[in-house]
C-alpha cells in the first residue's frame, strides 16, 4: 500500500468554509466517466488546474487530500495488467451475452461489474483518459510529452491525466482534505 496525494477541482462559489466542512463532493452526473463517485486527479496538480480552466472557466478551487492506494481495493486500469485483463474479461462476457453496443461506455461496464460480478469488491478505480486533454493550443501548457523519435507521432506522456474515482471514501482512508488553490482561501497564506 502507498499513500497517494489526490486533487479535487471544484467550481469557485466563494464558499471555502463550506468546502472544507463538506468536501469531498460526489459526482452524480449522468455522463460521469466512471459512474457515481468522488473524482480526483492523481498526483499531478497541474492536471487539476487544467480541469479548472477547462470546466470552470478559470473560476475554480483545488483541494488536496491523501488516501491509501492498494490494488486490493482499487481497480487500477493504469498500472496493473491483471486488472486490465479483469476489465477485458468483463467486456468479453458482455459481448458473449450480446449486451455490448456501439454506445457502451466505461461507466456501463463498471456498473455491470459492480452489480453482477461477486468478486468485484473495489472501493475505487484508477484510469488514464487517453486524449482527454487533447491538443488544442490553449491546453499545450498541460501536455507533458516527449517524443521517442524526433518527427514521429509516438511519445511518452510523463504527467498524464490520471483520474481516481472513489466509491467508498472510508475504505480508502480518505484524509487531510484542504484547499490548496487559490491562495486567498488558504488559511496559512500571508500577504
Amino acid at each position: 500500500m502507498i499513500v497517494k496525494t489526490i486533487y479535487q477541482t471544484l467550481e469557485d462559489r466563494d464558499n471555502p468554509d463550506y468546502i472544507e466542512l463538506h468536501a469531498p463532493f460526489k459526482c452524480n452526473r449522468k455522463n460521469a466517466w466512471l459512474g457515481n463517485g468522488y473524482y480526483f486527479w492523481d498526483t499531478f496538480i497541474e492536471i487539476a488546474h487544467w480541469w479548472g480552466e477547462f470546466s470552470y472557466n478559470n473560476s475554480y478551487v483545488i483541494c488536496e487530500a491523501s488516501c491509501d492506494f492498494n490494488e486490493e481495493n482499487c481497480l487500477d486500469l493504469v498500472g496493473n495488467t491483471e486488472h486490465m485483463l479483469e476489465f477485458h474479461n468483463a467486456i468479453n462476457l458482455l459481448k458473449k451475452q450480446k449486451l455490448i453496443k456501439n454506445k457502451t461506455t466505461v461507466a456501463r461496464i463498471l456498473s455491470f461489474m459492480k452489480s453482477k460480478i461477486p468478486e468485484f469488491n473495489y472501493d475505487a478505480i484508477r484510469v488514464y483518459g487517453i486524449n482527454s486533454i487533447g491538443n488544442k493550443e490553449e491546453n499545450k501548457k498541460y501536455l507533458y510529452r516527449l517524443p521517442f523519435i524526433t518527427n514521429q507521432a509516438q511519445f511518452l506522456d510523463y504527467k498524464p491525466p490520471i483520474q481516481i474515482c472513489v466509491f467508498n471514501k472510508k475504505r480508502v482512508n480518505f484524509r487531510n482534505f484542504k484547499i490548496v488553490y487559490p491562495d486567498k482561501y488558504i488559511i496559512d497564506f500571508m500577504i
